[in-house]
């Protein structure tokens, strides 16, 4: 999974969205209006055990910030000069399959998250429950998600501190098809998903007209529809490879976006 998340900016110092949020704000490559710092979220996970109809994870999700790339440099392969955060929220995931519609999952993390553009950091917390049924109509088989949870951050040696609790829920159908491309077994799924905050997640960024100025950015409910392409087997090796490909359309008031996905997206 990827995340992807840009503003427009000219300082040398810059806090471009809470860096701290940055493996739970959502998953995949964004763009928005007039923005050019990037945020890339790298899941990665192990499982540690599994018994009977119980599995535990040890969850890596890893996020690096990027004040000098976006899109058009995927397709020119061109990289970008320095990472600009790092965000790393190591945890443990439990996953239940409670019958053959039901899974259960929850997870909680604590991990530490760093500018490396202004040399502070802040300490990350965490959790969450989902639950997910299983089911098919006529010949779609389809995934109907819940999930809450909340994150937080405090800062290290100077006064900072945030957190936000969401709900998220959606649906994701598969169509009865299969496509081969360079050797894998694809299927065409589509999904709605909605998020809703219980509370505005505020950012502070740079003004775009002066780099002495800052703007108030919320993340308010949303909604997201897109399309993706699940492989039958994961691509790449077992604890990094992608299972998924895809893209969808995020709407909210202030941060609406495309995205890139290779991943489940609820």
């Amino acid at each position: 999974m990827l995340l992807f998340i840009s503003f427009s900016i000219n300082a040398v110092e810059i806090e471009p969205v809470h860096y701290a949020y940055a493996n739970y704000l959502g998953s995949g490559i964004y763009r928005t209006t007039g923005q050019n710092a990037s945020l890339i979220n790298l899941p990665f996970s192990y499982v540690i055990e599994q018994e009977d109809k119980t599995t535990y994870d040890l969850r890596l999700p890893l996020s690096l910030g990027f004040f000098d790339f976006n899109l058009a440099d995927i397709s020119e392969l061109d990289l970008p000069d320095g990472v600009g955060t790092l965000t790393f929220t190591p945890g443990i995931e439990f996953r239940y399959q409670y019958n053959d519609h039901w899974l259960i999952e929850s997870y909680i993390d604590l991990g530490y998250a760093r500018n490396l553009t202004t040399n502070k950091g802040v300490t990350v917390h965490s959790a969450g429950i989902s639950a997910l049924y299983n089911f098919t109509y006529q010949e779609y088989d389809s995934i109907w998600a819940s999930r809450l949870y909340y994150a937080t951050y405090n800062g290290n040696g100077y006064d900072a501190k945030d957190s936000y609790a969401a709900v998220h829920f959606g649906i994701d159908t598969g169509l009865p098809l299969q496509y081969q491309i360079l050797g894998y077994q694809f299927q065409p799924r589509f999904f709605a998903t909605a998020f809703w905050y219980f509370s505005d997640v505020d950012f502070i960024i740079p003004s775009a007209n002066s780099i002495n100025e800052s703007e108030h950015v919320s993340l308010t409910n949303s909604i997201e529809a897109g399309l993706t392409l699940k492989s039958t087997k994961k691509i790449g090796y077992s604890w990094v490879g992608i299972e998924r490909i895809g893209i969808s359309y995020r709407y909210s008031n202030n941060l609406s976006a495309f995205r890139l996905l290779f991943s489940f997206p609820i």
